[in-house]
């Protein structure tokens, strides 16, 4: 059982005491003291206990103490009082071994009377350490679930080298109690491996409703997932609380405050801040300082959202495109070779664009937002009818009425994976977005990559995100009076808008690989986006329907990066939408103002 270990020797000894009022008649004698086992792990609670016997005939008041190798008060580890005795008592004690040094140790007991010759007892024990395993960390904590949910949850983390046991290892709300006397949730035969995460709920099914996977453990059994040992009522507070992970000798290896609360041992500095309903308190990366510096930063995780990082790679080529001037030709081009088609976007009103894919061979799978402002137009919605009879429509939406919760605000993206090619554009497929007349439109851009790595990562993306676990997918349904099919009587129009604009930019087409880098958000884009303005050595252009000056935390950061690289040197240019009947323009105009006083 021991071999392996570093075996060193602990003794300990008990101190009977009597109390100042005892008896002068008295004659109590210490038969004996033992431990509940010879060899103790450094962590582990051991029951002592000793024998005491009257030899008088009186009963007195008296005092059993428990030492640790010397006798003095600095090696108290317990007293126990009674107030008299028959012919024996056998007192008992639970000691707490944390911090023990390893090696042999002498327990003794000690009970005073006038007959000091027979008031001690004594018995050895040994203390082992044994390897902590720090390569464990609490990665994401989500403390504060939404109404009726009871799903909050812990993820723990494998950041080292080597393969991790869990069995015995715990979770504690109460690291501060005894050991025996925490509330905690126990780990049953476990092998993380490295680099790997193990979840643990207090809802199976509930948390997979709202994360779209199944966790590891659930510690409440309402589900069909293993259940974890729970001892006492693990549950962490939504004000501010601490959750530790610790070994199965009470070592801590980790440890996170949050909130109002205040715990030092193994904590540095303030709690992390509390975040919201439905928000995932999520650890930065794999830095641990022991503090909330690597738990504060601008991303907020609401419950299910992805952390994909960016893509870099090369791509063999690309075509780039803009509207009004050629982006029907581009994307209706692309679309009639395609022969397996994802699109994700935000609305889909272009009944061209429908009906080439309506004819066209391509297999289809298309996301769209069900939540859209206004309400799903009628002609998406014929669209969406249309091709759900030549493939998979479904959409991403929220009623939080009914207890079902996005996870994000919108499903703004504007992309399309074919093959290994993909489109990634700023426009919706409108008829001001991809304009048949190139004299009529928005100004939108998109670009065409190649490349086999590429379309790799976003059918991953995509497949994350119109996946029928999560509850905010639901599939098209023509039945549906919001959603599904229009009334019969209706039909799209076809009427094609003319404008004043003139065609000035053709496709330029670009025929060699390059370096290239795909960001997303909410799960990288702050990151990114500065990381390249930061690395911008001559110009910065910058084409936007409209900048905030402010974010909650203080200037938009974008425009910080902006102006610094501005003084350094280098041009930045920034062109903003000005149109009066849009809110944003007094945004923008305000923008714009602070810009240009800054040069």
């Amino acid at each position: 059982m021991m071999r392996g270990w570093a075996i060193t020797t602990v003794i300990v000894i008990i101190s009977l005491l009597s109390p100042s009022n005892a008896f002068s008649s008295s004659d109590l004698s210490l038969k004996w003291v033992k431990t509940d086992r010879e060899v103790a792990i450094e962590g582990e609670i051991v029951e002592i206990r000793a024998r005491v016997e009257n030899l008088a005939e009186s009963s007195v008041p008296f005092a059993v103490s428990f030492y640790l190798d010397v006798t003095d008060a600095k090696h108290l580890i317990a007293r126990v009082t009674y107030s008299s005795i028959s012919h024996y008592r056998i007192p008992s004690i639970k000691w707490d071994t944390s911090g023990v040094e390893a090696g042999e140790h002498v327990i003794i007991a000690h009970v005073s009377d006038e007959r000091e010759e027979n008031n001690y007892a004594r018995c050895n024990i040994t203390i082992l350490k044994v390897w902590r395993g720090s390569d464990l960390l609490i990665t994401e904590v989500y403390y504060h679930a939404r109404p009726h949910r009871n799903h909050e949850y812990i993820a723990i983390t494998n950041v080292g080298a080597r393969s991790i046991n869990l069995e015995g290892y715990y979770l504690t709300t109460t690291p501060w109690k005894r050991v025996d006397e925490q509330n905690k949730i126990i780990f049953p035969f476990c092998i993380l491996g490295p680099g790997k995460s193990v979840y643990v709920t207090q809802n199976g099914s509930s948390f997979q409703f709202e994360t779209g996977f199944a966790p590891d453990y659930e510690y409440y059994d309402c589900s069909p997932i293993p259940d974890m040992i729970r001892e006492g009522r693990f549950v962490m507070a939504n004000d501010g609380g601490v959750v530790c992970i610790k070994d199965a000798y009470n070592h801590t290896i980790d440890v996170v405050v949050y909130g109002n609360a205040f715990f030092h041992e193994g904590w540095m500095g303030e709690a992390i801040h509390p975040v919201g309903e439905g928000v995932v308190m999520k650890r930065n990366g794999w830095e641990d300082t022991n503090t909330s510096y690597e738990w504060e930063y601008n991303r907020t995780y609401v419950i299910g959202q992805s952390s994909f990082g960016a893509w870099h790679g090369r791509v063999d080529g690309c075509i780039a495109f803009c509207s009004p001037d050629c982006s029907y030709k581009v994307i209706s081009s692309e679309m009639e070779k395609a022969d397996k088609i994802c699109i994700n976007l935000y609305t889909f009103t272009n009944p061209f664009i429908a009906e080439i894919l309506e004819d066209s061979n391509a297999s289809i799978k298309m996301l769209l937002d069900g939540n859209v402002i206004g309400g799903i137009p009628m002609e998406e919605r014929w669209i969406a009818w249309r091709l759900s009879q030549r493939g998979n429509v479904g959409y991403m939406m929220g009623d939080e009425e009914r207890g079902i919760y996005k996870r994000y605000r919108y499903n703004h993206a504007k992309y399309v994976i074919y093959g290994e090619k993909c489109i990634v554009e700023s426009a919706n497929w409108g008829m001001g977005g991809v304009p048949v007349d190139t004299s009529y439109g928005n100004r939108e851009w998109g670009i065409v990559l190649e490349g086999e790595n590429l379309s790799d990562f976003l059918w991953r993306v995509f497949d994350y995100d119109f996946n029928f676990s999560f509850q905010d997918i639901v599939a098209f349904n023509a039945s549906n009076f919001t959603h599904g099919m229009p009334p019969g009587d209706f039909s799209p129009s076809h009427f094609i808008p003319h404008g004043d604009y003139v065609k000035r930019f053709d496709p330029l087409y670009i025929n060699e690989s390059f370096n290239a880098t795909l960001i997303l958000s909410p799960d990288n884009a702050e990151e990114e986006i500065l990381n390249l303005l930061e690395r911008a050595e001559r110009e910065i252009l910058v084409e936007q329907l409209y900048i905030d000056k402010d974010w909650s935390g203080g200037m938009n950061p974008f425009l910080r990066k902006l102006i610094e690289k501005n003084e350094s040197g280098v041009a930045v240019y920034v062109i903003l939408n000005n149109n009066p009947w849009y809110t944003t323009s007094i945004m923008n105009s305000e923008t714009a103002k602070f810009l240009r006083e800054r040069g």
